[in-house]
């Protein structure tokens, strides 16, 4: 194992640390019950479109790496 190995490992395990360390902590009730709350309920994108939009993704890198970018 070289230097990059447990660079990288370490900063992995500190990440995740500090995102369970932080997970912990609860937003507070002005935050959680306020009047102009996202309505999560009305889906924007349904399935169809999130479908499209990843086979345009798919087909850009395809096209990139068909003319030989990478």
């Amino acid at each position: 194992m070289d230097l990059n190995t447990f660079f990288f490992g370490g900063l992995a395990l500190v990440s995740l640390g500090a995102f369970f360390y932080l997970g912990k902590f609860k937003a507070s009730k002005a935050q959680t019950e306020r009047d102009d709350r996202i309505s999560w309920t009305k889906g924007k994108f349904n399935w169809r479109s999130c479908l499209t939009i990843a086979l345009g993704i798919f087909l850009v890198f395809f096209f990139l790496s068909y003319l030989g970018y990478s």
